[in-house]
């Protein structure tokens, strides 16, 4: 194995333990795990956060290509319910982590960033309503609309509270009803 994915494979794991708590992680506890010089790690990297931000991607990028349910039997509406109730889910498990994702692809956009790979997952059980003219446009506010909301939860909690899945559920459920159409149900 390669150094450099020693060291992001090591990371990741040290995040995971401190479940995203990145302030607890050292890069001198990094190199030691990895069994390295910490003098690998900042040249590799250069930073911690440089560090930090690509194994968050990369844990964000296997959630997203992971996190297929099995959705047979359920109409193209529901499908696409489904698909963004999972990596919501995981956002609110693991906000730490899911704040340096978010913020990192609204900085520094990419084009296979996690935004992209979860407008792309989106847009495609969207295509499925068959709705073609806008579809794009209202998948990516769907995005963002959330990734707002995610990063601004606590201050919704008068109207609802993001927090709490049932009440997550229904959010989500209408804002695509609204965005897509209910009709396609």
């Amino acid at each position: 194995m390669e150094i450099k994915d020693k060291i992001i494979n090591f990371t990741i794991d040290l995040i995971k333990e401190a479940n995203g708590n990145i302030d607890k992680i050292t890069i001198r506890e990094i190199a030691k795990r990895a069994e390295i010089g910490v003098g690998l790690i900042n040249y590799h990297f250069q930073s911690k956060k440089n560090l930090v931000d690509i194994c968050v991607q990369q844990i964000i990028s296997n959630v997203i290509a992971q996190s297929k349910p099995n959705m047979d039997g359920l109409s193209p509406m529901e499908k696409l319910k489904c698909s963004v109730k999972i990596p919501i889910d995981f956002l609110m498990d693991n906000p730490e982590i899911a704040k340096i994702s978010i913020l990192g692809d609204l900085m520094q956009g990419q084009a296979n960033d996690n935004t992209f790979q979860t407008l792309a997952r989106y847009y495609f059980h969207a295509n499925n309503l068959g709705l073609n003219e806008n579809t794009i446009f209202n998948t990516a506010l769907l995005i963002h609309g959330l990734q707002g909301i995610f990063l601004r939860w606590e201050l919704y909690k008068d109207n609802f509270d993001f927090a709490d899945k049932a009440q997550r559920d229904i959010l989500i459920d209408s804002l695509i009803e609204k965005l897509f159409g209910a009709e396609n149900e």
